[in-house]
């Protein structure tokens, strides 16, 4: 079987679906011949680093450097994907949503089956936004989104209505999108998103330099977006032990967000913005971590949940969408509800004050991800997804 999966992100890169086509082309490619389509990374910065035995196929779009998504990738795809599809003779295209990626060649009418693995709506995006801390201006895309919500999701609409294969990778964003848009795909199934548990179980907590054992640390790993809860977590910190410090990690302006620090009271030496963190880093990251925190209005099935659990470090996360279907409070991590800064500070104290307790719970989290969201599980139920919709076809 040879599988094209279509992502303008793609690791090294930040973000969730780069992480997890990364993830999925490294698990199929003992199952099938595998190509990754992606916008690439720009002449900056060289090309794309392929994983052993995947083929990667740069797709970059004049006047964009590295990674252009949106309807510059759909274009690109639309000028390239044909005739890759004819040289390699792909069996599957599989897209993520919400880029809509195979949105405009879908009309080219390729001979590939089309899957797409939906990992959020641009409603449940909305909702989330819609909902964050309103003391923060929105960032660019943000208000693009708020503002053109009735068209985007127009789009959506007619997007999904037309996906004759879905994967959705909770339960949560399967109903919100089945239910929403009244959708009725021929074959679909909910199949989690893995990590690598081996990558990220291996080593203990290591110290860094900016480790200082008498201050308690928290993570935050995300995008700075007011839809990740980023002032929900300052608010929080505001009212915590002044030695409780945080660390953030990951792309965005971190202008506003220090602007709202400074109004609460913050010092400086309480929170310190990394930026975006190499992959590689990230579970070292994790491990000097005394918790991680994932404070947003809207997730499906998040990869820094996963990937903290599977670090087995303590994790603290608002109780939205699909992190539900991966924590149980109190068992294999802790949850507050989205924006209530109280019963965030509740939480932290809880895993502060009892350094026992947070490690038994982040020791069966981090099982529960091992018998639960392994990489190789993830891929295995996708090949046969894939089996089951090209012998559909045929």
């Amino acid at each position: 079987m040879r599988v094209c999966i279509l992502t303008p992100e793609f690791l090294p890169k930040w973000g969730g679906i780069g992480t997890y086509s990364y993830n999925l082309a490294r698990g199929l490619r003992d199952r099938a011949e595998v190509h990754v389509v992606t916008a690439g990374r720009g002449p900056e910065m060289g090309p794309t680093p392929a994983p052993d035995g995947v083929q990667v196929h740069e797709i970059l779009t004049e006047g964009h450097r590295g990674g252009s998504l949106g309807l510059s990738f759909q274009l690109a795809v639309f000028r390239r994907l044909p005739a890759l599809a004819r040289e390699f003779g792909f069996d599957i295209v599989h897209s993520n949503h919400a880029y809509m990626s195979d949105f405009l060649v879908r009309a080219r009418r390729l001979p590939a089956t089309p899957v797409v693995t939906v990992h959020t709506t641009l409603g449940t995006q909305i909702e989330g936004t819609l909902r964050a801390d309103e003391s923060v201006p929105l960032n660019g895309s943000e208000r693009s989104i708020a503002r053109w919500r009735w068209l985007f999701r127009a789009c959506e609409r007619r997007y999904l209505r037309r996906t004759p294969a879905m994967i959705f990778v909770s339960r949560f964003v399967r109903d919100h999108a089945v239910g929403g848009y009244r959708l009725a795909p021929r074959i679909s199934e909910v199949i989690p998103n893995g990590v690598d548990t081996g990558r990220l179980g291996d080593g203990a907590r290591e110290p860094g330099p900016m480790d200082d054992p008498a201050r308690p640390t928290l993570l935050f790993a995300g995008r700075l977006l007011a839809l990740k809860g980023v002032g929900t977590l300052l608010r929080a910190l505001a009212h915590l032990d002044p030695e409780v410090r945080l660390i953030l990690a990951g792309p965005g302006d971190p202008s506003p967000w220090r602007a709202l620090a400074g109004e609460l009271g913050l010092d400086r030496d309480r929170y310190t913005f990394l930026g975006p963190v190499p992959y590689d880093e990230m579970p070292y990251l994790y491990r000097r971590a005394d918790a991680v925190v994932l404070p947003s209005f809207s997730e499906s099935c998040p990869m820094v949940a996963l990937e903290a659990m599977a670090c087995g470090t303590p994790l603290i996360a608002a109780a939205a969408g699909g992190v539900r279907e991966l924590v149980v409070d109190g068992e294999s991590g802790w949850l507050f509800p989205p924006g209530d800064v109280d019963g965030l500070v509740d939480r932290v104290e809880a895993v502060l004050s009892d350094p026992t307790l947070a490690r038994s719970v982040a020791a069966r989290a981090r099982s529960w991800v091992a018998d639960n969201a392994s990489l190789d599980q993830m891929a295995d139920r996708t090949f046969h997804f894939y089996e089951q919709v090209c012998g559909e076809a045929s």
